[in-house]
């Protein structure tokens, strides 16, 4: 009983996390409110964007500067992430990431990863860049606090893409990330548990550099 008490509320908190998060995206994208936490600036974005919530991603051995929410910036190790295009309105922190406080992008061959889920489907590398079906399914997956992998997971939201191509007849754009770093420009612990819609809940993906959103559960 004790367990299944423990495994509630892990779950409620998680469902208190999801449904905050999906708040945030919602009311941001509808315009409505501007909530954040303080140093944040989210707010919707219209136009063309990489959406890299389902990619896994490729450490390059450089660095990348990102914003810090409580002021300055700070160096992270740089993962490149290959993400889908989509063209709408998405949610965007304009202090994250290596965002300069303004929607548009530093140039006319560049754009953003921003965030929405209007769609189930997320084309992904794994499946070929399948664009519907099961294949281009993405639901979300929990890496474990336990699997020691919070330094492994990528902080993808508000960072530079370029080098748009076609691949398999999709549009995707190289994301230039940041490996280990949370939303607030701070390092990641290996002992914190993330979510992510990479590896269409496959656990070996946890350790594949996946773009993700780090939580925290007991």
């Amino acid at each position: 009983m004790g367990d299944m008490k423990k495994g509630m509320k892990a779950v409620s908190r998680l469902k208190i996390i999801f449904d905050l998060w999906s708040i945030l995206m919602l009311c941001s994208l509808f315009g409505r409110v501007a909530v954040a936490a303080a140093g944040h600036r989210y707010r919707p974005c219209h136009g063309y964007f990489a959406l890299c919530a389902a990619s896994t991603c490729t450490p390059t051995g450089g660095t990348v500067t990102v914003n810090v929410t409580k002021g300055g910036t700070a160096d992270f190790p740089e993962a490149d992430c290959i993400c889908p295009i989509f063209y709408g309105q998405a949610i965007a922190d304009l202090n994250g990431g290596t965002m300069s406080g303004s929607c548009e992008p530093p140039s006319k061959d560049e754009l953003w990863s921003t965030y929405t889920r209007t769609s189930k489907y997320i084309p992904q590398a794994i499946n070929g860049w399948a664009q519907s079906g099961p294949a281009a399914e993405a639901p979300k997956q929990i890496c474990k606090a336990s699997l020691n992998l919070g330094d492994k997971s990528v902080n993808c939201f508000g960072f530079v893409c370029d080098s748009e191509a076609f691949i398999n007849g999709v549009p995707v754009a190289t994301c230039h990330c940041a490996l280990g770093e949370s939303f607030e420009g701070t390092a990641v612990p290996p002992d914190t548990a993330f979510w992510t819609d990479a590896g269409q809940r496959d656990k070996a993906f946890c350790a594949d550099y996946p773009a993700a959103v780090p939580i925290s559960l007991p």
